[in-house]
């Protein structure tokens, strides 16, 4: 019962800013795919998993690309406005984890940090869900991925 007052806890205190983070860095969008898990997007486009998410230390990192999916090509020069992880895939939504904004060395990738170890201590389902400004596009482009991550 303790550890799960101090999982709220963290939960809790982190929710001020966990969606919060660098939606001005230039990230622009492209490169290699390792499989569909899509889960929700805006018409037209498509939030695509990178490779698979890395775990260490209670935080997962995992990357993402936007795809067109009139062309099948991926979005340049979009911005990441707003984040969110949460279990909902195991009818856990209200459990959420802070994400944030990390830095990219591949071009066209997009790369978060979750931290979902100390407040699920265990792999399972995870849904991250996005929302960004595309270029050319007066709406905000919304998605999400979900992916298992390891604590």
């Amino acid at each position: 019962m303790r550890r799960f007052i101090a999982a709220i806890s963290v939960l809790v205190a982190s929710l001020a800013g966990s969606n919060a983070f660098a939606a001005g860095s230039d990230m622009s969008m492209g490169g290699a795919m390792s499989g569909p898990s899509i889960a929700g997007t805006t018409a037209g486009y498509r939030f695509e998993l990178v490779g698979q998410p890395k775990s260490s230390g209670g935080k997962s990192t995992v990357s993402v690309r936007i795809i067109h999916s009139a062309d099948n090509k991926p979005v340049v020069g979009a911005i990441v406005i707003q984040s969110r992880a949460d279990m909902g895939p195991i009818n856990m939504a209200a459990m959420m984890a802070p994400i944030r904004a990390r830095p990219s060395t591949t071009p066209g990738v997009y790369t978060f940090e979750v931290a979902n170890g100390p407040l699920w201590n265990m792999p399972d389902k995870w849904e991250l869900s996005f929302s960004a400004k595309v270029q050319g596009e007066a709406q905000t482009v919304h998605g999400a991925v979900i992916v298992t991550l390891s604590p």
